[in-house]
């Protein structure tokens, strides 16, 4: 089989973790590796699922050190980001092109997870998710327009959500 890399339009960025215990994760994180984190954010929103539209309702923060970033989300139940036993969730990508991208994946046969369930756009939008076969290696794809809000994050502000306004930069 020849080589073929079908994220080399992303950069990787971040390492997602689900935990049950946020707050203790986070101490954890921070004794064993000496993190410091981010404005603690709490997101509310629906997501688009394979099974429909849900609602995400979780605490989430990223470690000011990085890249590679850690990202910490409190388990959500009947969500993407339902705790499954620990470890790695995912590996986070900066996607210049989120449709294309995103189509690439699920071209090549990667499973389509979740995105945004936003009614003024069609397809994904903000993130998308796709879990790899053999090795069920979950990607998230970020929009790269997400960018300017997830550095002024890193800077002490806060992070908006890609459905305000100003969590979208174009």
């Amino acid at each position: 089989m020849e080589p073929r890399n079908l994220l080399s339009n992303c950069e990787f960025y971040h390492v997602g973790i689900v935990v049950e215990d946020f707050q203790a994760a986070l101490a954890e994180l921070t004794l064993t590796h000496g993190l410091e984190w981010a404005s603690i954010q709490h997101r509310k929103f629906d997501v688009q699922q394979p099974n429909g539209i849900v609602e995400a309702d979780f605490r989430v923060t990223y470690s000011v050190q990085g890249p590679p970033h850690f990202e910490i989300i409190e388990s959500n139940p009947g969500t993407i980001w339902n705790y499954a036993g620990g470890g790695i969730h995912h590996l986070g990508y900066w996607s210049d092109d989120l449709a294309a991208d995103a189509e690439l994946l699920t071209t090549a046969g990667y499973k389509w997870e979740a995105t945004y369930s936003n009614p003024q756009e069609d397809g994904p939008f903000g993130f998308t998710y796709h879990t790899l076969g053999l090795t069920r290696t979950r990607i998230e794809l970020v929009d790269r327009a997400r960018k300017t809000a997830f550095d002024t994050w890193m800077a002490g502000g806060d992070f908006p959500s890609a459905l305000d306004d100003e969590g979208m930069v174009n």
